[in-house]
């Protein structure tokens, strides 16, 4: 997969035209003891809009729709203080803040935010996707048996994109429903679709990217939290679909992780 991140310059400046963006932009902490943020914002002129997740010297960049639909991120740094902004385009990879708020995160569980729907893991108990997890695992006891239930689904299911991979852009958002629906994707997708299938079903998941020993390219994988095992551990649903392989779980020294979700 190819990289999903660019490099953009944000500049600080207060303007009427600052003043009048962040009148349409909202960051909603009513979620906030779960884990996660809801942001919206709306671009009067058609502009680009970007949020910025920060704590100390680490930062996560999102693209944000511009029509103000509200998307949700996730507070992945370990409890503390975060500062959370919003960034409407200049011009090319140029921004200037228009929205930028400060929350505190102190969770007793920090697996809770990754069983919530979020931008690049999107879920809601409606959609198909969470059917058929469900109809998968229902009969099922342990937590192991229903991961291994939906991994099997996916990496038999789902076929790679390579069409796609050739096309995909920066910024490229996975949506778990079309994955499902049209059985194909590229490892952003696999790794969306397993992660949002499992955490409608309450076992926590993240989505990986970063590099491995496996694949050539930026890659994407997942890290499932095993109740049985109380464990973390390293699952490829990409991989495994394509590829005749020993056991599900894969060794952390064939992984290096960049960031997760």
């Amino acid at each position: 997969m190819r990289k999903m991140m660019a490099c953009i310059s944000l500049l600080v400046m207060f303007s009427a035209n600052h003043a009048h963006a962040a009148e349409n932009s909202v960051v909603d902490t009513s979620l906030l003891s779960k884990g996660i943020v809801g942001v919206q914002s709306m671009s009067t002129d058609g502009k680009k809009l970007k949020v910025a997740v920060e704590k100390e010297n680490r930062i996560y960049y999102y693209d944000l729709p511009s029509n103000g639909q509200i998307n949700y991120f996730p507070l992945q740094m370990k409890n503390g203080d975060y500062k959370v902004s919003i960034y409407e385009q200049i011009i090319d990879n140029r921004y200037k803040p228009v929205l930028q708020t400060s929350v505190g995160l102190s969770l007793k569980d920090s697996n809770q935010m990754f069983l919530q729907s979020t931008q690049n893991v999107t879920w809601k108990a409606s959609m198909p996707l969470v059917k058929k997890a469900h109809d998968l695992t229902y009969r099922l006891k342990g937590n192991e048996d229903k991961v291994k239930a939906v991994y099997g689904y996916v990496t038999k299911r789902i076929k790679y994109d390579y069409v796609k991979l050739k096309t995909v852009k920066s910024g490229y958002i996975p949506n778990p429903s079309n994955t499902y629906k049209t059985n194909k994707g590229i490892c952003y997708d696999y790794s969306s679709l397993f992660a949002a299938m499992l955490r409608s079903q309450g076992i926590p998941v993240k989505l990986v990217t970063g590099y491995s020993t496996n694949v050539k390219e930026f890659h994407a994988w997942n890290e499932v939290y095993i109740k049985e095992k109380k464990k973390w551990v390293i699952i490829d649903t990409t991989v495994d679909a394509s590829r005749v392989h020993p056991g599900i779980y894969k060794s952390a020294a064939q992984y290096k992780k960049l960031n997760e979700y």
